[in-house]
């Protein structure tokens, strides 16, 4: 209940400040309504922007979406003003909707609030540090310094909105969420702004039409980051395909490692990993065990009593053998192999396979040590049931600063990460 509360009060706080942001950009630089090219321009660039709202592509979990819409709105300050590209924010959000009766009413009302936002404070930042309002393409050239403040502005709006409503729905830090949902964007969009300084100077010089080339190699650029990011997702599940079928072969250990996987993620976001790094890990989590589908290693996963000291030897290799294996597959990057290969490396020196102590093990390979124990005492055994939730905690604890890393255990534990996968 205190998290809806949380959420509706962000949600609120977002549609006030967007009321707020366009009153007084209309009241201090109206648009010019009366205006026929005032009025042409707006038609141009609200066309263009509900054009880029319907290609939206989904980059994050939970329905994040990045799509172009920036461009005309950024454009439109140059040409229109504040309160003209706040107007644009507003119905090509609102029109979107109109196509996506999925999502709930409190999260149109939001997306259409932080983007009208997002333009607005751009626009009276822009206005406000001497940025010209014009149809004028000699004295929309001089204002590059301006322009640049726009889209900072309109970029931390933007993302901390956001972020903030994501934090206040998951009960989690603002920065942690920012991270997850812009790091990996972020760079990418602010470049892209620049298309808006080139379309507003074309439009001013030479009408709507040359929009159509200006926005031509935009789509193009905006489709190849698609193609790539399906392609990333494809990757990740055929890989997830791949250690499905294996672990199926033995029901006590399937699904295990994209149960430890999927831990592994909400660790790494606990603890503000960067996005880039965070797939990383999530793939090394979910291939850390690829190596026990050696035939040697079929005997010892089945077996209910302790291992021979030439058994407890063999599995030692299997974080080896397991880089062996995924090192054939190109786009695997060296930080993977590195986790994989020392997810059973301990904090204070005692693990395999080199007795690698403290900072010296991958954050990585320290979160999978991690998770892995805490899947396997929450799965059924063939010699024991699962632990409940309060056995696992105080396992974690006793071996806090020995076995895990304590930095580690303390997300986990503060944040009641175990209660919430584990539901009792």
């Amino acid at each position: 209940m205190a998290l809806d509360k949380r959420l509706r009060r962000a949600v609120n706080a977002t549609i006030a400040l967007s009321i707020l942001a366009v009153l007084v950009a209309w009241y201090l630089w109206p648009p010019l309504l009366q205006s026929q090219p005032w009025l042409e321009a707006f038609g141009t660039l609200l066309a263009l922007s509900i054009i880029s709202t319907l290609m939206a592509l989904q980059v994050a979990e939970g329905g994040t979406t990045s799509s172009l819409e920036f461009i005309p709105q950024l454009a439109g300050v140059m040409l229109l003003g504040p309160a003209g590209a706040a107007m644009i924010g507003l119905l090509s959000e609102l029109f979107s909707t109109l196509f996506d009766h999925q999502k709930p009413l409190f999260k149109r009302a939001f997306n259409i609030a932080q983007m009208t936002l997002s333009a607005a404070c751009a626009g009276l930042a822009y206005v406000t540090f001497g940025g010209p309002v014009s149809l004028d393409s000699f004295l929309l050239q001089q204002t590059f310094a301006p322009f640049l403040l726009a889209v900072v502005v309109y970029f931390a709006v933007n993302t901390g909105s956001v972020s903030y409503v994501v934090a206040a729905a998951q009960g989690s830090s603002v920065g942690d969420v920012w991270r997850q949902i812009a790091g990996g964007l972020i760079a990418f969009d602010i470049t892209m702004s620049f298309i808006a300084l080139v379309v507003a100077v074309l439009y001013a010089a030479f009408g709507w039409i040359v929009i159509l080339f200006a926005i031509i190699p935009l789509f193009g650029l905006r489709y190849s980051y698609g193609v790539n990011l399906e392609l990333q997702q494809l990757n990740t599940d055929l890989l997830r395909l791949m250690v499905k079928t294996i672990e199926a072969q033995d029901p006590y250990t399937s699904g295990h490692s994209i149960r430890v996987s999927e831990t592994a993620r909400a660790i790494g976001r606990l603890m503000g990993i960067r996005r880039r790094r965070l797939r990383q890990i999530e793939t090394a989590a979910l291939l850390h065990d690829i190596g026990k589908i050696d035939v040697a290693y079929s005997e010892i996963l089945r077996q209910k009593g302790g291992l021979t000291p030439e058994q407890r030897d063999l599995i030692r290799d299997h974080p080896d053998r397991g880089v062996e294996i995924v090192k054939s597959i190109r786009s695997i990057p060296q930080v993977v192999l590195d986790d994989i290969r020392f997810h059973h490396e301990r904090w204070d020196g005692d693990g395999y396979p080199t007795g690698l102590k403290g900072d010296q093990i991958p954050i990585g390979a320290r979160i999978i040590m991690v998770c892995d124990t805490i899947d396997a005492m929450t799965t059924a055994r063939p010699y024991r049931g699962a632990l409940p939730v309060s056995v696992v905690k105080e396992e974690l604890i006793k071996h806090r600063g020995g076995q895990f890393d304590a930095r580690i255990i303390d997300a986990v534990l503060e944040a009641d990460l175990l209660g919430r996968l584990f539901p009792e």
